[in-house]
């Protein structure tokens, strides 16, 4: 038996629609201060999560905010319907404006690959950061084939965060469940140690293996309207 335990609670994805924009890329501080606003009980859930806004990235910097745009949060499903109080609000993000419309829900599902945009790392070097990784995965009960991307950073509230992609291959139902449940890492708030289903051979960190999380994840048939 595993020596990590799920909480009792059963979480999801919950997913809203957008338009507005554009976004500065590194906006996952403002976007959490602006959730925090309309959602005060968010940050009393500890294992809720926040994944940086879907959307496309412009030659100046910044992501244009289009149709198929998301803001996805992870959650205790007994949280949906407070959640729910986003829909048709307005977050001002780092002087850009985001209208908030219809959600959608899907339950955690168990895949063999997860893949995480970026894990926080107290490391500056890819070697430091695989040993940290390797042991909060080993606290978690989580084996599995490590492969370590790109170094990113992103402002915190104390200053700027530093992380690393990660994909772990290989994961039996049971662990990529718990993974899912207990990402790794903190700052799950700013978009740090959150995972997602991933079926890419690409680089892991490069923006094609990103976008084929994306996809891997919006065309996940298990998605349904929110109530």
């Amino acid at each position: 038996m595993s020596r990590f335990a799920l909480p009792g609670a059963e979480f999801v994805d919950l997913a809203f629609s957008l338009a507005g924009g554009p976004l500065p890329r590194d906006h996952s501080l403002g976007l959490w201060h602006a959730i925090a606003r309309e959602l005060p009980w968010l940050e009393r859930e500890d294992l809720a999560a926040i994944f940086p806004v879907r959307a496309s990235a412009l030659s100046d910097g910044v992501l244009a905010v289009g149709r198929h745009s998301r803001l996805m949060l992870r959650l205790p499903a007994e949280r949906v319907r407070d959640a729910l109080a986003l829909c048709g609000t307005a977050l001002a993000i780092d002087g850009a404006r985001l209208a908030i419309g219809r959600a959608l829900t899907r339950p955690l599902i168990a895949h063999g690959t997860l893949y995480a945009q970026r894990v926080a790392s107290a490391a500056d070097d890819e070697a430091a950061f695989e040993q940290e990784a390797a042991a909060g995965l080993a606290a978690l009960a989580v084996g599995g084939e490590l492969v370590c991307g790109r170094r990113t950073a992103a402002a915190g509230p104390g200053g700027t965060l530093v992380g690393f992609s990660l994909m772990l291959a290989g994961l039996a139902p049971a662990e990529s469940l718990r993974l899912l449940v207990a990402g790794l890492g903190p700052h799950r708030k700013l978009g740090f140690g959150a995972f997602l289903p991933h079926r890419s051979t690409a680089a892991v960190g490069s923006d094609r293996a990103a976008g084929e999380q994306r996809a891997s994840a919006d065309s996940d048939s298990h998605w349904m309207a929110a109530t």
